[in-house]
């Protein structure tokens, strides 16, 4: 049984399942050039509100997320406590015939580890003020050692050109800064002249080429910045505006396990230790050694979680999918998916409904359907977990992803729900309060929008707020 729904939208040569109500002349128009827009609300107990396209598989995007932070609930015991074994530690390689010791920069899968100088807790530097204490004057190599996961840097299908950036940054048990750092680039003063490029302190990590140039006033901002994935080199190309306001770019580095052994390094270096060797990296097939001389204390991996679904973080995802690899007897990604997927079977959905290749939801391979996700949602607020994962989403005109969105409207408090952004694709799923006080279930998924298209989301959003008012 349908509820009626008073919803007042078209499509463009396509029909709804649900007409709007015959008094009300339909206020929002969807381009039917190629959009395609899936939608379901319920009630929490089954009741369907408003479907339409609800059962067509769609590409969700970042509401990938809400499938992995769910099951961090479900697979992760004791996440609102700080676990010690997430810490990042530090060994101690004797050297032998009278060399110095090398450095092990063990890799627990935390991805909050920073090393700025205004780093309070957690931080790379501390490890350093470790080797200090201990009176260590002499180093010869220092490894990264990200071998508690199998290398596995990046997600299935993920493009090339994500990967030159912080949202595409490689996966790694030893990640540092999120793996990325801030290149600042604006126009010089004199037109022709080459752009201004400078790195962030301490983030002067890669190379830099610098092809690009200072364009006249009011021209078109031309400016090209990319990485080959496995190069170190950032090359600047083409131009930009002499008007045009500086900002920051932050790029992934290509090898997270190596540069947070050289951001070591010069930590260390800035102690008065002396590094002999250089950055090295150790991976799964190499075992551990040395002794540990200092543990860092991680945040719980609530923060993580909470991280992933405000934020949309999607290394931190990654790592939480390998960390419920691991508390489920795996090791990578593959047994991360496997365990989400056993949870879905739980919830009764199947993989035609959801069928996921990585944690985030850069993976172009990710299929769902709205009528599956609202039932996996409906399907979290009946288990223990289901407040606490609830409680990490994005609220309307308050926090997150969802801080500038439903503000000032009747929603705004009131819609608690996952955003999802790609190339051609944008999605909301959550949970809405609705006029009456009842909260309703939905996911609302485009698909396949043209670049050049008017923006999706006011019409989402005005359509969540009608279904809302009706209700």
């Amino acid at each position: 049984m349908i509820r009626k729904a008073a919803l007042a939208f078209t499509l463009l040569a396509a029909s709804c399942a649900t007409p709007p109500e015959p008094a009300r002349e339909p206020a929002i128009s969807i381009p039917a050039e190629g959009v395609r827009l899936g939608v379901m609300v319920a009630t929490l107990s089954g009741e369907t509100v408003f479907a339409d396209k609800a059962g067509q598989r769609f590409i969700p995007a970042s509401n990938t997320k809400l499938f992995t932070a769910a099951a961090s609930f479900h697979y992760l015991k004791g996440i609102e406590q700080p676990d010690p074994a997430l810490g990042t530690s530090l060994r101690l390689v004797p050297g032998q015939g009278g060399a110095p010791p090398s450095l092990v920069l063990v890799g627990a899968g935390d991805p909050t580890l920073r090393d700025g100088a205004d780093c309070l807790s957690n931080c790379l530097h501390e490890l350093a003020d470790a080797v200090s204490a201990l009176g260590i004057t002499r180093v010869a190599d220092v490894y990264g050692d990200d071998s508690l996961f199998p290398h596995e840097p990046w997600g299935m299908g993920w493009s090339w050109n994500n990967l030159p950036f912080y949202f595409g940054a490689p996966v790694s048990a030893l990640t540092v800064n999120g793996n990325a750092a801030a290149l600042r680039i604006g126009p010089d003063t004199a037109e022709g002249a080459p752009v201004m490029a400078a790195w962030a302190p301490g983030d002067d990590v890669m190379k830099v080429r610098n092809e690009a140039v200072t364009g006249p006033l009011g021209s078109e901002n031309l400016l090209s910045v990319l990485r080959w994935p496995g190069s170190d080199e950032v090359v600047l190309s083409g131009s930009l505006p002499a008007d045009a306001a500086g900002r920051n770019y932050f790029l992934s580095v290509p090898n997270a396990p190596q540069t947070a052994a050289a951001r070591l390094i010069r930590l260390l270096s800035a102690r008065g230790v002396s590094v002999e060797g250089t950055a090295k990296v150790r991976l799964r097939s190499e075992a551990i050694a040395g002794d540990e001389i200092a543990r860092l204390v991680a945040p719980p991996l609530l923060q993580s979680v909470t991280y992933v679904s405000e934020d949309s973080d999607n290394l931190a995802a990654e790592l939480l999918l390998r960390h419920i690899a691991q508390a489920t007897s795996g090791a990578g990604a593959e047994d991360g998916l496997d365990a989400v997927h056993t949870m879905l079977d739980q919830a009764g959905i199947g993989r035609t409904e959801v069928e996921l290749f990585d944690g985030s939801g850069l993976s172009p391979y990710n299929r769902v359907t709205p009528q599956a996700t609202v039932r996996f949602l409906s399907w979290t607020a009946k288990q223990a977990w289901g407040g606490a994962f609830r409680a990490t989403l994005p609220v309307g005109g308050k926090t997150g992803s969802l801080a500038r969105r439903f503000r000032g409207t009747a929603l705004e408090g009131r819609i608690f729900a996952k955003t999802g952004t790609v190339q051609g694709v944008n999605a909301l799923s959550g949970f809405l309060v609705a006029a009456s006080g009842e909260t309703l279930v939905f996911s609302v998924i485009a698909n396949d929008r043209p670049a050049e298209s008017a923006p999706i989301i006011p019409v989402i959003d005005a359509m969540l707020l009608e279904i809302a008012a009706a209700n």
